[in-house]
C-alpha cells in the first residue's frame, strides 16, 4: 500500500470531512510517533495492531554468486515487526 493510499483511507476514516493535507498530517504523526519510540525504548506495541522492535543481528559472511567472492557483512539492528493475535 502506498503512502498516498493510506492518505486516503485515513481521511475516509476521519468521515470524509477532513482535507487530504489533515489526513496527511494524521499520517506523519503517527509514523514520527513509532520512530520516535524506536529510538528511545527500540520497541513500540501498538494494542490490536503489533508490535515493532529493533533486533541486533550478528556478523554474517556472504558469498557472491556472480565471481565467487566472499563479503563480511558488519554487526546491525534491524526493524522486526510482530502483527498482534487476531
Amino acid at each position: 500500500m502506498s503512502r498516498k493510499l493510506l492518505q486516503d483511507k485515513i481521511r475516509r476514516a476521519l468521515g470524509g470531512t477532513a482535507t487530504q493535507s489533515a489526513a496527511e498530517l494524521a499520517l506523519h504523526a503517527v509514523t514520527q510517533a513509532i520512530r520516535d519510540g524506536m529510538r528511545e525504548d527500540e520497541e513500540v506495541k501498538l494494542a490490536k495492531f503489533g508490535t515493532f522492535k529493533l533486533k541486533q543481528v550478528g556478523a554474517r559472511r556472504l558469498l557472491l554468486p556472480h565471481n565467487g567472492e566472499s563479503l563480511t557483512l558488519p554487526p546491525r539492528k534491524v526493524l522486526r515487526f510482530h502483527p498482534a493475535p487476531r
